[in-house]
């Protein structure tokens, strides 16, 4: 059985400026957001501007808001976006630049990352039949900018680090045994990092890949507190 669904979807264009189009889309329930978009491309406007890759939400290229929530369209069902059963309200990621449509610039949160240094981090053992060799594990984080795009505080702070890139200074120390580098330090040890968070929590309530990294901000701060305490004891002896 399909749905007749509305698609209300952001456009925008530097020399046009930007207004809302309307598109209906006949498809099954339990196809994916991301599908009615490639229909709406395919068979009513090859203008629309949109990302996408994997279709599997390993690659995090194809994020958007949809009826006022961040997701990744690739994995979000249509039944499960909806809120009347028919109209979806599709708009670019929030806190970036937008270049066309539904694509935006995700130059700052490459920027925020690589204050950390965007690291491959931790060691793991070879797949099944592998010879054992030197290999690296790739965090949980798939650099979809959801977090920062549902955070608040980015909204109103444009040097604040962020949830990923403050997650994932907290995973660099983890697995360094928890020593502090100076780069990692500065990064995080101001007011446009660490402190700034408002635990909001709605970047862990929006990361498809279960970083947690609100958690991990906790978690920082912890061991940021207690950094401060030994730096102060060791200065007073």
């Amino acid at each position: 059985m399909s749905w007749q669904i509305t698609y209300k979807i952001k456009r925008y264009h530097p020399d046009q400026g930007s207004r809302v189009d309307t598109f209906q889309v006949e498809i099954e329930p339990e196809r994916t957001v991301l599908d009615g978009i490639e229909l709406i491309w395919a068979k009513q406007d090859r203008t629309l501007v949109f990302r996408h890759a994997c279709h599997h939400a390993s690659c995090g290229s194809c994020g958007l808001v949809v009826n006022g929530v961040e997701v990744l369209p690739c994995i979000k069902l249509i039944q499960d976006a909806t809120t009347d059963g028919g109209t979806l309200e599709v708009e670019p990621l929030r806190n970036f630049p937008v270049v066309a449509d539904l694509v935006v610039d995700m130059a700052p949160f490459f920027e925020r990352m690589q204050l950390i240094g965007m690291p491959i981090v931790g060691p793991t053992g070879p797949l099944p039949g592998q010879e054992p060799d030197e290999y690296t594990a790739f965090e949980n984080c798939i650099e979809c900018g959801l977090c920062l795009s549902a955070c608040p505080v980015v909204a109103t702070d444009s040097k604040y680090l962020g949830p990923a890139a403050l997650a994932a200074a907290e995973r660099v120390i983890e697995v360094s045994e928890g020593r502090l580098s100076d780069e990692v330090l500065a990064a995080v040890d101001n007011e446009h990092g660490l402190w700034r968070c408002h635990a909001a929590f709605e970047c862990s309530e929006v990361c498809p890949s279960n970083v947690d990294p609100a958690g991990r901000i906790m978690a920082l701060r912890r061991r940021m507190t207690f950094e401060r305490l030994r730096r102060l004891v060791g200065a007073k002896g």
